[in-house]
């Protein structure tokens, strides 16, 4: 086995809100095995690679590459990488009061595996690189709280999402970009998920994909400033981030049949 790990017990100062014990890095063997009856850390482990279990307040998990687990002071629990195909993980150990506040907030009742969370990955090893740093204590602990917040918020939109309507999520954010640019990678990225995959679960659920679905959104909006105001052609352009007033006319043209200067004419006259 090797690991690699900094100990800042000795810095930490009673009162910290939140101190950082132990930061490190483990490249596991088939004898690597750990057991608490009470633990006495809050820990977040990354796996990078491998395989192992993890037995903790009754469960039965098996965190393997791309997950992450979670260690509880007062949990009772044992975990051991799995011989034939070891860990590879980063790992912070941490207390404090703002620590019981992140995880009371953030991570949900008796949940100790978070599967595929390949985004976060780079907060670990940022975590990692700035305990290597010679940099004084409290200066480290302020970067590593930062990193430490985008792991806590990643999981719990990951959960907010998995527990609600995927459908119903993505077309919520679309219509929020109806007046602004839309990105759909860009999306994607915020959602953890891939491109084919928004597409497809939102095209099941809505028989067309994310972008039209935008883009009719676009001209639905129009239709409301053409008929209900007197805000010129080339501001409604503008509003809806078309790129410019010839490319608008010939989309909402293409689309709704006639100009709109035609169709604000003929729903005045209407």
């Amino acid at each position: 086995m090797i690991e690699k790990f900094k100990n800042f017990s000795a810095l930490n100062n009673e009162n910290d809100p939140l101190k950082i014990d132990i930061v490190g890095e483990t490249y596991c063997d088939k004898t690597f095995k750990i057991e608490r009856a009470c633990s006495d850390l809050n820990a977040l482990e990354f796996i990078i690679d491998g395989k192992g279990t993890l037995d903790i307040d009754g469960q039965h998990l098996v965190p393997e590459k791309s997950d992450i687990f979670f260690l509880k002071v007062g949990s009772r629990h044992k975990y051991k990488s799995d011989g034939n195909n070891p860990w590879h993980k980063l790992w912070i150990v941490f207390t404090g009061d703002f620590a019981d506040s992140l995880i009371n907030c953030y991570l949900p009742k008796d949940t100790y595996l978070f599967k595929n969370c390949d985004s976060v990955k780079k907060y670990f090893e940022e975590i990692v690189e700035i305990s290597r740093q010679d940099i004084p204590y409290d200066l480290m602990v302020n970067k590593i709280t930062i990193n430490l917040m985008h792991i806590f918020m990643y999981i719990r939109n990951r959960i907010l999402i998995e527990n609600a309507d995927l459908p119903d999520i993505i077309r919520k954010k679309l219509d929020e970009c109806v007046e602004s640019y839309f990105n759909l990678d860009k999306l994607c990225e915020n959602m953890n998920y891939s491109k084919n995959y928004i597409i497809n679960v939102f095209k099941n659920k809505y028989k067309i994909t994310p972008y039209q679905y935008y883009l009719d959104k676009k001209i639905d909006a129009a239709k409301t400033y053409l008929t209900h105001t007197n805000v010129s052609i080339g501001t409604i352009s503008k509003t809806l981030h078309y790129a410019d007033q010839q490319y608008f006319s010939s989309s909402f043209k293409k689309t709704v049949g006639c100009s709109p200067v035609e169709y604000r004419r003929k729903t005045r006259k209407e």
